[in-house]
């Protein structure tokens, strides 16, 4: 039996869904929750930028600043975790093909964060955030990106659509 998995993110969740050559339903196969990528900046620092320090200077902190802040930092560890599962899950051949959905800015960090055979596997991207939608909403606007899991035709096809609105 072929699989399609269909993943929906932004920055700060996921949630992932399976089509089956013998099913055509989406089933939900997990959901992802990465709360520090919500978190405000002030709230991963301890250190305020921008404070005064006590001897009456501002604080600078242009030369030693990090070169992404803190919460791009904690996008970046979220999308390598969900591109560890997905690669661990694709080497178990719990799916053949793949469709992720994403907004601009964080599919494009997941994309970098993609193997080699990921890559190969990945049918579909869709540059927008759905993750807001249920799954018959998901299943209507996607029906064009997501293959069918029976079609045993040469996968990859790479796409990326935007959603006029």
């Amino acid at each position: 039996m072929s699989a399609v998995w269909v993943m929906v993110c932004d920055a700060a969740r996921a949630r992932l869904f399976e089509i089956r050559s013998d099913d055509p339903t989406w089933h939900a196969i997990g959901t992802f929750d990465h709360a520090e990528s919500r978190s405000k900046t002030s709230e991963l620092t301890g250190d305020h930028l921008g404070q005064r320090s006590s001897q009456g200077g501002g604080v600078h902190h242009s030369a030693l600043a990090p070169a992404s802040s803190p919460k791009e930092t904690h996008k970046a560890h979220f999308g390598h975790s969900l591109a560890t599962m997905l690669d661990q899950a694709l080497r178990s051949k719990r799916f053949d093909r793949w469709v992720l959905v994403a907004p601009p800015h964080f599919l494009g960090m997941l994309r970098s964060e993609l193997t080699l055979e990921l890559q190969k596997h990945l049918a579909a991207t869709v540059d927008h955030d759905l993750l807001h939608l249920d799954v018959q909403d998901l299943m209507a606007r996607l029906k064009g990106s997501v293959p069918d899991p029976g079609d045993e035709s040469e996968i990859v096809v790479r796409r990326s659509e935007r959603h006029a609105h």
